[in-house]
């Protein structure tokens, strides 16, 4: 499915930096892919991730992917700040609960990247900055609400998803 070129246009800003990682272990992926790789991953690969738990420094890197201010983050998504930054200091791993949600967002930047890849328009488009501003837009398709209110459950997730699909065929989201 082809993205129309109108609102690639409009998508595209710069290109995305390089960011964060995958499979519970910071990982080094050439530029835009870790993300996509998270979300062309089999369920069964997220699954083990979740179940291994994530790295909390993971949370730290993504919302400095997506350039949005620490506490908004975590609150978004459920998380207690002091917790993240505990287990960030003493280098474990997130919760399975908590590597969910975040690999869930991570997910969401993966899928921004394969529409635009997609498109043929990728060069300097940068995924999570521009999911960082549609987060937080209300969305019709949501009933008005911001995207960023449903991050919090998997199934706010998959809600956030389906809008990003609907957008990709050109369909009301």
């Amino acid at each position: 499915m082809a993205t129309s070129a109108t609102y690639v246009d409009k998508m595209a800003t710069r290109r995305p930096k390089p960011r964060a990682a995958r499979a519970g272990k910071s990982v080094k992926v050439k530029g835009d892919e870790k993300y996509r790789e998270i979300f062309a991953a089999s369920p069964q690969a997220r699954i083990a991730m979740i179940r291994n738990g994530v790295p909390a420094i993971e949370a730290k890197r993504l919302v400095q992917a997506l350039g949005v201010e620490q506490k908004v983050f975590y609150q978004a998504l459920g998380l207690k700040t002091a917790t993240v930054n505990r287990k960030i200091t003493q280098s474990e791993q997130l919760a399975s609960d908590e590597s969910e949600r975040l690999l869930g967002v991570a997910r969401l930047i993966g899928q921004v990247e394969a529409i635009i890849a997609e498109s043929g328009y990728a060069k300097d488009f940068d995924a999570p900055e521009w999911l960082s501003r549609w987060l937080r837009e209300p969305l019709p398709a949501l009933g008005g609400t911001p995207p960023m209110a449903l991050l919090d459950t998997m199934e706010g997730q998959a809600m956030v998803s389906e809008a990003l699909a609907r957008i990709q065929t050109g369909a009301y989201a």
